[in-house]
């Protein structure tokens, strides 16, 4: 008990008022590591914060599909599937466009590839100018026409 007395009796004024003034403002070595760790604190906090963010943003989005019934979508999708050549799917397109102003109720033209009979009634309506040759092709390809049929 005496030793730290003759300790504090050692001290000077000036040596209290600047052990006072460093541990308040904070420039001796323990405030230097608690500050990184109150910034280690906040910066892993807002990490979470976003990661909570992110994950609640991707169940909402999933939660939502994007609608599918969109006619060039099946189409896309049908020409995967049916193996109908560029030219072949333009001049459905255009047989449609000509039926519907005839007052055809075709909405799409793949009306044509699924329902052969209405292929064969607008072929024979002749509404549309189409190309012979490849409409024959098509009508081959869906078993309308027989291929000695069309060599005449």
């Amino acid at each position: 008990m005496q030793q730290m007395f003759l300790i504090l009796a050692q001290m000077t004024q000036e040596d209290v008022f600047k052990s006072i003034s460093q541990n308040v403002s904070g420039d001796g070595p323990s405030s230097d590591i608690h500050g990184r760790t109150f910034f280690a604190v906040i910066l892993g906090a807002v990490a979470i914060i976003l990661l909570l963010w992110l994950f609640s943003a991707r169940n909402k989005r999933e939660a939502n599909p994007k609608a599918i019934n969109h006619p060039g979508r099946l189409l896309k999708e049908i020409m995967k599937q049916v193996p109908l050549k560029p030219a072949e799917l333009k001049q459905l397109k255009a047989m449609a466009d000509a039926e519907r102003q005839g007052g055809v109720p075709v909405e799409n033209p793949l009306v044509f590839v699924l329902c052969p009979s209405v292929l064969a009634g607008a072929m024979r309506a002749g509404r549309a100018k189409i190309d012979r040759k490849v409409m024959s092709g098509l009508a081959r390809k869906m078993g309308l026409v027989s291929k000695v049929a069309t060599k005449r």
